[in-house]
């Protein structure tokens, strides 16, 4: 089911690219195609508008190969896009700005980069993701106001205006707060996926 060149078009609109040999974003991808996966390839860098062209696709895998580089406008209209998974690759900074373009995303997985922060100002573009993983990267906090101005959480912690979740060690994940600790329990919606909570406490 080879439909055009290193890649394979699955039933129903599914594209799978996994040739080790690619090195670039495919730019002849089916119109209609609604899943793209783009996997264990020699891939660094996705341009800008690099899926313009994909307006019905809604699931967008670019995992496991050795991004190093997204653009501000690397997802310029894909509007109806419901998943993104960019998970095992080399991401070092995120342009969280980006998310503007994907307006029914809900599911962002960025675990196992090289990300070092979430700047306050990403807030702001995660209104409506409903599951976001940053685990297995270099975060040392996130900001203090994410559990304040983040709709998952706004709605469940205190109002809090020093908050800082601070990731250690893989079994400890502690969040101090002036007015105490908050649990998130590992079957609600949590930032951290595969994280036991087993240390909570005062900083």
């Amino acid at each position: 089911n080879v439909c055009f060149s290193l890649c394979v078009c699955v039933y129903p609109r599914s594209v799978l690219c996994n040739d080790p040999d690619m090195a670039d974003i495919p730019v002849n991808v089916p119109l209609d195609t609604a899943k793209l996966r783009v996997e264990k390839t020699a891939v660094r860098r996705i341009p800008g508008e690099a899926f313009y062209y994909l307006s019905e696709l809604r699931y967008l895998w670019v995992t496991y190969n050795s991004i190093t580089s997204v653009d501000t406008t690397s997802f310029y209209n894909l509007k109806v896009l419901h998943e993104l998974r960019l998970d095992g690759n080399l991401i070092s900074s995120f342009p969280w700005v980006s998310l503007r373009e994907m307006p029914s995303l809900r599911t962002l997985d960025l675990h196992n980069n090289r990300l070092t922060s979430v700047p306050t100002e990403a807030i702001p573009y995660l209104v409506n993701i409903t599951y976001l993983d940053i685990s297995s990267n270099k975060l040392a906090t996130l900001p203090s106001d994410l559990l304040d101005l983040w709709p998952p959480f706004s709605g469940v912690a205190p109002s809090i205006n020093d908050t800082k979740v601070v990731l250690g060690k893989t079994d400890d994940l502690r969040i101090t707060t002036d007015v105490g600790s908050l649990v998130i329990h590992s079957k609600c919606f949590c930032l951290v996926r595969y994280l036991p909570w087993k240390r909570l406490g005062r900083i």
